[in-house]
């Protein structure tokens, strides 16, 4: 699948708000991120399962999944939803060994 942002109205636009978020992100949390771009993310923490796909509702929080990024450095994925690292707030965080699946967008 092809890389989008959901509600965006043009590549333009979706270029824009992701380097926004990454923007917003490093300045919050000093997070460096990678190129990938995480499609879907299923992950594990505190004995439950949670699942996130750009442009789907999440099971950890119930918001839509606008972006998830991932951070080599630290071994992190960042589950960003409107008040979760797009708008307000920090990012839902996913350490690397709780992960058990993930896909990433179709490159270009």
């Amino acid at each position: 699948m092809k890389f989008f942002i959901p509600a965006s109205k043009s590549p333009e636009q979706e270029k824009k708000v992701y380097e926004e978020i990454k923007t917003f992100l490093h300045q919050e949390l000093d997070a460096k991120f990678s190129e990938r771009r995480v499609r879907i993310l299923q992950w594990k923490h505190d004995g439950n399962q949670y699942e996130a796909e750009v442009g789907k509702t999440t099971s950890f929080n119930g918001e839509i999944v606008i972006a998830i990024l991932y951070e080599n450095g630290r071994d992190l994925y960042h589950v960003c939803t409107p008040n979760r690292g797009v708008l307000r707030g920090g990012s839902i965080l996913a350490g690397g060994q709780s992960v058990f699946g993930n896909i990433d967008f179709d490159s270009d």
